[in-house]
């Protein structure tokens, strides 16, 4: 690898917050060095159930795990994380080459499976599609105000990596607000598109934004007067 494709890749990693999860100290402290080539943000876990509550706190945009570890291994939490973020890129280090863990990690979906002890290109080959996916990822993500993320492709809203429990509606309401950025739909539009019916009401409409507000707890749709309604996206 050459010295533009270094800094291409560390380029892309900016800003991103890692997990590194590893129950051997030494390992750990080894690789880290490695990762600190291209992320300035690590944070470390000796085993699933601690990397689990690191990444409940929220922002982590990468996790790096190994596999055999105790109280909870790698599998089991990669089990956990998809059920909060099913996209989330996840690489797998390990000294276990067992063919049923390798296939259990590709049915949850990690982009690299590296098997101990590694190399500095087998990082990088594996940072490169993780790359990819930042980039083609961030294009299916819509962020909002107050932290609040709407994911396209799962319609799914999430708060700190963690979905918002949302009614039928209220999924439709956003996928229509979220299609094209600030875009004012009408009541009328609204009702068209969210309720599968002929009748005329705009107070339904009304209703669904102000029981999405009270969920939410914060103004996350503009009323504009006399024209409709859309929603405040991060600055």
């Amino acid at each position: 690898m050459d010295f533009d494709d270094l800094g291409f890749l560390k380029k892309r990693c900016v800003g991103k917050k890692v997990l590194y999860v590893e129950d051997e100290l030494h390992v750990r402290n080894q690789t880290r060095k490695f990762l600190e080539i291209y992320f300035d943000n690590i944070v470390e876990a000796s085993d699933g159930i601690e990397g689990l509550s690191e990444f409940k706190k929220g922002g982590i945009d990468l996790v790096f795990t190994d596999i055999i570890m105790p109280n909870m291994d790698g599998i089991d939490f990669l089990k956990k994380i998809r059920e909060i973020n099913p996209n989330l890129p996840v690489v797998i280090f390990s000294a276990c080459d067992n063919t049923e863990h390798f296939l259990k990690a590709i049915e949850l979906g990690v982009q690299g499976y590296i098997l101990k002890p590694f190399s500095f290109k087998e990082i990088t080959t594996v940072l490169r599609k993780i790359v990819h996916h930042f980039d083609t990822d961030s294009k299916k993500l819509v962020l909002l105000e107050s932290g609040y993320v709407w994911q396209i492709k799962c319609k799914t809203l999430l708060k700190e990596d963690k979905p918002i429990k949302l009614s039928r509606h209220e999924i439709k309401f956003l996928n229509l607000l979220t299609s094209s950025k600030d875009q004012i739909y009408s009541s009328y539009d609204i009702e068209n598109f969210v309720f599968d019916d002929d009748l005329s009401n705009n107070k339904r409409v009304r209703n669904l934004i102000s029981r999405l507000r009270l969920k939410l707890k914060i103004q996350i749709v503009e009323n504009i007067y006399g024209e409709g309604y859309r929603l405040k996206w991060q600055k």
